[in-house]
């Protein structure tokens, strides 16, 4: 097609360029179903300017819809398939998105949600949309106007906000569009020859925005319906992974199998591995580099505006810690509050100068991209850190999850880095919860590893055990054991969910 596909699906039409195990389209049927799928939205009355939603598990037909949308000038909009009615409707009705594109396994939530949001047509993922494409024209459609998606976040003080990732271009020619996308996939790697492992849910920003420039270069791409460690060694190893997208708690689980199970499989082939969402314990980074290489490049950046910083291993063994420096287009500010910028060295909000036209924005919330915003150009996403005299950030923490305790800030990351270390904790949270001298004092919630209990002396043996490596005061005052922490899909803590219980509702 005259957006870049045809190419591919003339000069390699039998190879697979996206596959889900169940559903494998080669680059010649993904281009037709690709076609096919823009030509019945058309049909349907889509035009450039309006907005799809998806409601769906990872799939083959998820990229084929990402790609029919985006070419067709139609925005994306990824809904979580955890969400209820209510949440999924609110999504929907103020993406004001005329189709929902939903899998089998939430049909009942998803039309309810579309009647709710008076979304005017529903097509179900699978033998619905089979038919439905089967009765489309394959004909190569006209060159439009590229669409980027549109993702939420995530809400952690309200209600979720619409934004655009103002780094992928939209509402420009579609080669034009194109040309971008490739030419930026070149930072990561991503050329024609590179095969993707999509990893993680595809309705967050990090998974998606990895896997489509990867199709755009001919694939291919596989796709993990849920994530499982050893499924994705499995994959890695058969399919000759070079590039993947994967979060911190995903490396905790892979270095949790046994030795026997991760020595069966070859991981050689991999070349890139961004790792993205939360910050990465120390002592998972180092044992994944000693295991995979130094292959690990971590990145900062948020689904508003997309990448801001990257480092690679080797820079990290020397900057353990950081997530690296600015890319070309941003200077970070470390901000205090007096609205001072901070030295090396000290903790405050963290500011990015862009130096394009990229620019943070909240869709049809005028009042929020104010309130991110220090100057024109000059916007925060609400983190924490601080950078070192060579220009490296590091993170603290939202200024949602900072703990303040007598006066005294703590940062709840530092404190979860070093817990990590313990021999039988699986996964740690750290919060805030009230105090009536102190205002408030430091909670942990962990979760321990297998063939380990809950036992009287727990509490206070973890407690001896941080004893000397961090300062006294940021020591937990109480450990509580849960069989599970809450983490959002991204891998990132809920910490509202534990931390909720213990303050009263106002």
């Amino acid at each position: 097609m005259v957006f870049g596909l045809r190419d591919f699906a003339q000069s390699h039409p039998d190879r697979v360029m996206v596959s889900d195990e169940s559903a494998v389209y080669t680059c010649r049927e993904f281009n037709g179903r690709v076609n096919r799928l823009i030509n019945l939205m058309r049909a349907t009355g889509l035009q450039t300017g309006d907005a799809a939603a998806i409601m769906s598990h990872n799939c083959s037909d998820f990229m084929v819809i990402a790609c029919a949308t985006a070419l067709s000038g139609v925005s994306l909009v990824p809904v979580n398939w955890h969400f209820e009615v209510e949440e999924a409707a609110f999504i929907v009705g103020q993406a004001r998105a005329k189709l929902l594109f939903v899998d089998e396994l939430h049909v009942r939530v998803g039309r309810k949600a579309a009647a709710k949001a008076n979304c005017a047509a529903v097509f179900v993922i699978g033998n619905d949309l089979d038919a439905r494409l089967a009765q489309s024209s394959d004909q190569e459609p006209e060159e439009g106007f590229y669409a980027s998606p549109v993702y939420f976040t995530s809400g952690t003080t309200g209600r979720p906000k619409a934004t655009r990732l103002s780094q992928t271009p939209t509402n420009v020619p579609v080669s034009q569009a194109l040309a971008k996308i490739r030419q930026t996939s070149l930072l990561s790697g991503i050329t024609e020859g590179a095969v993707h492992l999509a990893s993680g849910p595809l309705y967050h920003a990090g998974p998606l925005g990895n896997a489509t420039p990867a199709l755009l270069q001919g694939g291919p791409v596989f796709i993990l319906k849920k994530f499982d460690p050893e499924d994705a060694l499995r994959y890695i190893d058969a399919y000759k992974i070079t590039h993947t997208l994967m979060v911190p708690i995903m490396f905790v689980r892979l270095l949790k199998l046994p030795d026997a199970v991760r020595q069966k499989y070859d991981v050689s082939s991999l070349q890139v591995v961004s790792h993205i969402a939360a910050p990465m314990p120390p002592m998972v980074k180092r044992q994944m580099i000693e295991w995979w290489g130094p292959k690990l490049i971590d990145a900062y950046g948020g689904s508003e505006i997309g990448v801001i910083t990257r480092i690679t291993s080797q820079e990290w063994l020397e900057k353990e810690g950081s997530v690296g420096k600015a890319i070309s287009q941003f200077t970070i500010n470390i901000v205090g509050e007096d609205d001072e910028v901070l030295p090396p060295g000290e903790i405050g909000q963290i500011f990015l100068v862009s130096h394009t036209e990229v620019d943070l924005e909240y869709i049809n919330d005028p009042e929020r991209t104010a309130a991110a915003h220090r100057n024109p150009k000059e916007f925060t996403l609400g983190d924490m850190g601080w950078l070192d005299e060579d220009g490296y950030l590091y993170l603290a923490d939202r200024r949602v999850d900072l703990i303040n305790s007598g006066g005294v800030n703590i940062y709840p990351a530092e404190i979860e880095s070093v817990m990590h270390n313990h021999p039988i904790i699986e996964d740690v949270a750290v919060f805030g919860i009230p105090n009536e001298e102190w205002g408030q004092e430091v909670k942990a919630a962990v979760q321990l590893r297998p063939g380990h209990s809950p036992s009287k002396s727990l509490e206070e043996d973890i407690r001896d055990w941080l004893n000397g490596k961090i300062a006294s005061y940021k020591i937990p005052k109480s450990v509580d054991v849960h069989e599970q922490l809450p983490r959002f899909s991204n891998g990132k803590l809920h910490r509202r969910v534990l931390r909720d219980a213990y303050w009263p509702k106002s």
